[in-house]
């Protein structure tokens, strides 16, 4: 068979019309992308400073917040809602050559009296941009100084044996000697040679509830010091093992844990949590609260002494003459049993969420002594102070 074409010759003008016409749409579209491109970087860029800017507005009133004693601090309570300027929302407040933000601290709208509400907003290059950030604070509470007893308990309390509690405040800075040995809502026993004593008395007892909020920790407080906890590896309970630590190495948290010579506690914040990791709603169900047990050598310092806060969301159980000295808090009831010399320097909380009765009592040879003591109870340091972001309150909103 023949070809048709004597030759190839006219073959490649049309193959070039052809390939230019293909890519002729191409170079549009590189041409139009090398237009916008830069222009979205541009803005993306502005975004950025924006959002850092915001974020830069949300530590400045953290800081405000925490160190009311300072020049530009905030003072508890705010004067008002807004805080005045530059807290007020529309005072700006410029930071370097980039921009600047505002930021407006406000009361909780839930009437928390111990949280803000802080919105920033961040605006860059010339206020071309700007984003907005908001999150909610909370006090880091120091019960100390509002608290009326050095033992205070929301029930029944029984005291026998070997058991001295003294009430009395020796720190001016935490106000008048005007605090009880034991503080209890409903009647509390004592036997044997225990002697309880106080500025204001030695024994409160049949007092009303609202008397104990002082001394009672907030949801979201409780939220801080979780996360305050899973920050320094002394949080017990739903995560592990990446959320914390548990003795058996399992992945599940039962709710309940010993401590004692190998698996001893660390100075700071400890949170023993509920199995489902939640604080208890009122009236809620209480068979998902905590149990923890503290035994010989349960603390990890040289000289065998606790210093920080022990907060159980539970029931907590001291079997063992240790000593401690800062904060224990139980959700549920409290009960020590000292079979030899222990002691509890700062404040203990017990809040009875199972209307049981809170023990202490110590065998022949034991003996317990709980002394109020102010700035131990307010952690001495080692509890962050001021306000600290509750977690999962921050969010990037839309003005």
């Amino acid at each position: 068979m023949t070809s048709r074409l004597p030759d190839d010759r006219g073959v490649a003008l049309p193959l070039a019309l052809m390939s230019l016409a293909l890519l002729a749409p191409l170079m549009l579209a590189f041409a139009s992308l090398s237009v916008s491109e830069p222009v979205i970087a541009r803005n993306q860029i502005r975004a950025s400073q924006a959002r850092a800017l915001a974020d830069s507005g949300l530590e400045y009133a953290l800081w405000a917040l925490s160190a009311p004693p300072h020049l530009g601090g905030l003072p508890s309570p705010l004067p008002g809602t807004p805080a005045p300027a530059p807290f007020d929302g529309r005072t700006f407040v410029t930071l370097g050559i980039t921009g600047g933000f505002t930021v407006r601290v406000a009361n909780d709208t839930g009437g928390d009296p111990q949280v803000r509400t802080i919105t920033a907003v961040g605006w860059a290059d010339g206020k071309r941009a700007h984003r907005q950030v908001a999150a909610d604070a909370v006090a880091i509470p120091r019960p100390g100084a509002r608290a009326p007893c050095a033992l205070c308990v929301q029930g029944a309390l029984s005291v026998s044996g070997n058991v001295a509690i003294d009430g009395a405040n020796r720190d001016p800075a935490c106000g008048d000697d005007a605090k009880y040995g034991t503080f209890t809502r409903e009647a509390t026993t004592v036997s044997g040679p225990a002697a309880i004593t106080g500025g204001a008395g030695g024994t409160a007892e049949h007092q009303p509830a609202a008397a104990f909020e002082p001394v009672t920790l907030s949801p979201a407080a409780l939220d801080a010091l979780r996360a305050i906890a899973l920050r320094a590896g002394t949080y017990y309970g739903p995560g592990f093992p990446s959320g914390g630590l548990v003795s058996d190495g399992g992945a599940t948290w039962g709710g309940r844990i010993a401590f004692g010579a190998s698996s001893s506690l660390p100075d700071g914040v400890v949170f023993i949590d509920a199995t489902d990791g939640r604080n208890l709603e009122p009236g809620g169900a209480t068979t998902t609260l905590a149990g923890a047990r503290l035994e010989a050598g349960a603390f990890a310092a040289p000289d065998g002494v606790f210093r920080g806060w022990i907060v159980v969301n539970g029931a907590l159980e001291i079997a063992a003459g240790l000593r401690v000295r800062g904060l224990v808090y139980a959700v549920d009831t409290l009960t020590l049993r000292a079979t030899e010399p222990g002691s509890i320097e700062g404040l203990v909380v017990a809040l009875n969420a199972r209307e049981t009765e809170a023990r202490i009592e110590t065998p022949a040879g034991g003996g317990m002594s709980i002394r109020f003591d102010c700035r131990l109870a307010g952690g001495a340091g080692l509890v962050p102070p001021g306000f600290t972001l509750i977690p999962g309150t921050y969010r990037e909103e839309r003005d």
